[in-house]
C-alpha cells in the first residue's frame, strides 16, 4: 500500500515507472508462490543476519577471483546499479513485503543468510542504516538520509533450502522482465543456470532455457556462445588492450556479431553445433576484438558494434582482397566495405569527393609562395589516373567522350 501511495504523489513519466515496476513485482511473486512456494511463509529476519551475495551475477568477473568483504559489494553496487534512487524509496515508503528478499542459509555461519534475489533491495537497507560503508556518492546519501525518515531493520524474507531453487524462477524477472540485467549479467547467469541442467546437447539446454526464462532459444544460444567467447577474451587478459576490461567490453558487439555469417566463419563459430566455440581461431578473435575496442589517438574503434558497421564488416570479412585491406593497411571499414559494394553511386561518390578536393586545392594554388617538388608527380599521376579512367569507362560504355 505503501508503495502504491508513494506512486501517487510521482509525476506521469514517474507514475508509468512505478506503475510498471509494482505490475512487475506483483507478477514475478504471483509467479514464483504459485510454482513453488505452496506453505512456504515470509520470515522477517534482522538486517545484521542477512548477507550480500558474492555470486551475484551482476558482479564484474574479477570479484569471483580474490576474496572481497562485504564493503566491496555495496560500493560496486552503490556506483552500478541505481542505488541512491532505491534508497529515496524505501526511506520514505519502507520496505514493501511484495518485494521479499529470496534467501539461502550461509553453510558456513549458522544463523546467517544469503540474498540470491534482492541484492540491490539489502544494500540500499544497509546504506540507510550505516551509511558510512560508502566510499563515495556520501553528498547524495546525506541528503537522502535528510529526506527520509524509514530505515528498516527487520526485512520480510524468503527462506529457500538452495541457490538451485531460487535460480530457475528469477529468468523472467531479470532477463525477460521488468527488472532485466545488462546484457553480460544476463549472458553469466545462463551460463550458471545451463550448468545445473542435466543435459549435454547444447540445443535441448538452449530450449530448456528458454522455456524456464520465457525467451526464444536462438536468443538463448547467442548469449550463452557470446559468454564463451567473452571468457575467451578475458583468460587472454583483454588481449593487453588499453583500458579494456569487463565494464568497458561492450558485450552486444560479440552476440550481435554472430549474427552475421562471414563474421562467425572468420572466427570459426559454429553457432549450430553442440560446442559452438570449440575450435576458435584465437588469432581472429583477437582481431575482431582489437577492431572493436582498440582506440587510436583521437579515442575511436576501427569498427563499431552497431547494425551498420557490423553488416559492413561481415561483408568485409566475406572478401579476401577486402580482409587483406582491411586486416593489413590503416583504411577505414567503409574504404574496405567499398571494396566490395561498388555501385555506380558510390563509385560516383568517390570521383565527387576526388574532384571536390582539386577544386579545393585549385582555389588556394595561388596562395602558396612556393610548392613542394613532389606536388609536380602527384599531379602527374593524378592526370595519369584520370586518362586510364575515361579510356576505361570509354570501353566499357562503347562510346567515346567529347573533349
Amino acid at each position: 500500500m505503501r508503495s502504491i501511495l508513494a506512486c501517487m504523489w510521482m509525476g506521469i513519466s514517474e507514475l508509468r515507472r512505478c506503475v510498471i515496476g509494482l505490475f512487475g513485482s506483483w507478477f514475478f511473486n504471483f509467479h514464483l508462490r504459485g510454482n513453488i512456494m505452496s506453505g512456504q511463509n515470509i520470515d522477517f529476519i534482522d538486517l545484521e543476519n542477512i548477507k550480500l551475495d558474492d555470486k551475484n551475477p551482476r558482479l564484474p568477473s574479477s570479484f569471483r577471483k580474490k576474496k572481497i568483504g562485504e564493503s566491496d559489494i555495496v560500493n560496486w553496487m552503490l556506483n552500478d546499479a541505481s542505488i541512491i534512487e532505491l534508497m529515496l524509496a524505501i526511506g520514505q515508503s519502507g520496505f514493501f513485503i511484495g518485494e521479499s528478499l529470496l534467501v539461502i542459509p550461509d553453510e558456513h555461519e549458522s544463523g546467517k543468510y544469503i540474498v540470491v534475489e534482492g541484492n540491490r533491495r539489502l544494500t540500499s537497507v544497509m546504506l540507510l542504516n550505516e551509511p558510512s560503508l560508502a566510499t563515495s556518492q556520501k553528498i547524495k546519501i546525506e541528503k537522502v538520509l535528510n529526506e527520509t525518515t524509514e530505515r528498516p531493520t527487520k526485512l520480510p524474507c524468503i527462506i529457500f533450502k538452495s541457490r538451485e531453487d531460487i535460480n530457475k524462477y528469477l529468468g523472467y524477472r531479470h532477463i525477460t522482465g521488468v527488472k532485466s540485467w545488462g546484457i553480460l549479467p544476463k549472458a553469466r547467469y545462463l551460463n550458471e543456470l545451463s550448468k545445473e541442467l542435466n543435459e549435454t546437447d547444447f540445443t535441448v539446454k538452449c530450449r530448456k532455457l528458454a522455456k524456464t526464462i520465457g525467451s526464444r532459444s536462438d536468443y538463448v544460444r547467442s548469449l550463452l556462445t557470446a559468454y564463451e567467447l567473452y571468457l575467451k577474451i578475458e583468460d587472454q587478459a583483454f588481449f593487453k588492450i588499453k583500458a579494456l576490461d569487463e565494464t568497458t567490453l561492450h558485450f552486444n558487439y560479440l552476440s550481435d556479431s554472430l549474427s552475421r555469417e562471414n563474421i562467425r566463419d572468420y572466427i570459426n563459430v559454429d553457432i549450430k553445433s553442440n560446442e559452438p566455440t570449440s575450435h576458435v581461431d584465437i588469432e581472429k578473435l583477437e582481431l575482431l576484438t582489437k577492431w572493436f575496442f582498440e582506440k587510436n589517438d583521437n579515442g575511436r574503434s576501427r569498427v563499431l558494434g552497431d547494425s551498420k558497421h557490423l553488416g559492413m564488416l561481415d561483408k568485409v570479412l566475406g572478401d579476401k582482397d577486402a580482409e587483406e585491406y582491411f586486416r593489413t593497411g590503416e583504411g577505414s571499414i567503409v574504404e574496405a566495405y567499398n571494396l566490395v559494394s561498388v555501385t555506380a553511386d558510390s563509385f560516383n561518390q568517390e570521383i565527387d569527393l576526388s574532384l571536390a578536393g582539386l577544386k579545393r586545392a585549385n582555389n588556394i594554388i595561388h596562395n602558396v609562395e612556393q610548392h613542394h617538388d613532389s606536388v609536380k608527380t602527384k599531379l602527374k599521376e593524378i592526370f595519369t589516373l584520370a586518362k586510364n579512367m575515361k579510356v576505361i569507362i570509354e570501353s566499357m560504355a562503347e562510346e567515346k567522350w567529347d573533349d
